[in-house]
This record gives structure tokens, C-alpha cells and sequence, in this order.
């Protein structure tokens, strides 16, 4: 069995590299399942049908107030109604996620900075997938 470990993967904000973070993840793809059921079924059916949501990714780690290109730059998209095309989750430093062609990544949640008096200061994102999933880039 093959497996990643997460120690070179990142989030990268156009050519920069989004500082402190130390977690992303996405959800995927779910379809939209509608029920498929007819006079004289004794037990429902379903079957894909429909539009399906292609997910949301979060991303996550320390806050850093120094990084302009990268966290300053996308907290700075609250409220803007931006769709990005040029977000990337790297698995390595070569391997990364990106939206398909003709989708867009919608920034759904800033979330931080979290301060505490026995922690680092944490910052957090989310987006969601719009129109298109997401694409393995190897």
C-alpha cells in the first residue's frame, strides 16, 4: 500500500505560498441522490440524479501577520464576492489540487485570528467547490 505522509504539503495563493498553515482538507464530491420509488415497491430505491455539490476544503494553521501575499491577501477577499481559480493544495512538492477548468474556489469562511494565552495564534479557511471538482495535478 502506497501512502502520503503530510509533511511537504501547503496551500499556494497564485506563485505564494500561504504561511504557517499546518492542515488542509477537502470533502469531495457528493452526489445528489433522489428517491426512485413506484407504486407497488415494497422497500425504497434510490438513484443518483441531479446536480451534485462538489465539495468544500478547509485549511488551517498558525497566523501569521507578516504574510501579505498570502494570509493578509486572502482574508482580504471577505466580503468580496471573488470567485479564485488560483488556489492550490500541494500533497508534495510537486502534487497538488486545484478547481477544473471553468470552476472556481469560493471563500466561504476566515475564520481567526484565535488567540489564547497557552497557544499560537490560529487562523482558519474554508472554501467552497463551485461548478467543477476538484483535479489531481501530477
Amino acid at each position: 500500500m502506497s501512502s502520503v505522509g503530510g509533511r511537504l504539503a501547503a496551500v499556494r495563493y497564485g506563485a505564494n505560498l500561504v504561511a504557517g498553515l499546518g492542515e488542509w482538507g477537502m470533502t469531495g464530491f457528493t452526489p445528489d441522490i433522489q428517491e426512485d420509488t413506484a407504486f407497488g415497491d415494497t422497500v425504497k430505491k434510490y438513484k443518483q440524479a441531479g446536480i451534485g455539490d462538489a465539495g468544500e476544503i478547509t485549511f488551517s494553521g498558525l497566523y501569521d501577520p507578516a504574510d501579505a501575499n498570502g494570509q493578509i491577501a486572502l482574508r482580504a477577499l471577505a466580503n468580496t464576492d471573488t470567485e479564485l481559480t488560483n488556489l492550490y493544495f500541494y500533497e508534495s512538492t510537486s502534487v497538488f489540487w486545484r478547481v477544473g477548468s471553468g470552476g472556481a474556489l469560493i471563500l466561504s469562511k476566515f475564520e481567526g485570528p484565535k488567540f489564547g494565552k497557552n497557544m499560537l495564534a490560529t487562523i482558519s479557511f474554508a472554501c467552497k467547490v463551485s461548478a467543477k471538482v476538484m483535479e489531481r495535478v501530477t
